[in-house]
């Protein structure tokens, strides 16, 4: 059995004058400022090299690389290729360039 409360009763439950419902707070908007990125391609042909170990990958990670994308085309016919994707925040050097 369902029993349904009249919103009058819970409304009279507080104290006059202040509202049961949440009142909605407005921020100043502010424009966010743009951040350059930087991208980075490791391709290995994993017919003549092996693919990045851990630590391969943690020296590009220490170095603020994150990896976005792995595009394995292995699968295909004739090619031994993985593409490795890696994104950052431009360095502070490179925004002056």
């Amino acid at each position: 059995m369902i029993f349904e409360r009249p919103s009058r009763t819970m409304l009279s439950a507080h104290q006059e004058g202040q509202s049961s419902f949440p009142i909605p707070m407005v921020y100043e908007h502010v424009p966010a400022q743009r951040l350059p990125w930087e991208y980075h391609v490791l391709t290995i042909d994993s017919a003549e090299q092996a693919l990045p170990d851990e630590a391969q990958l943690n020296a590009l990670g220490s170095e603020g690389w994150i990896l976005v994308a792995v595009v394995d085309t292995r699968t295909r016919e004739h090619s031994s290729l993985v593409h490795y994707y890696f994104t950052r925040q431009a360095q502070q050097e490179e925004k002056k360039k």
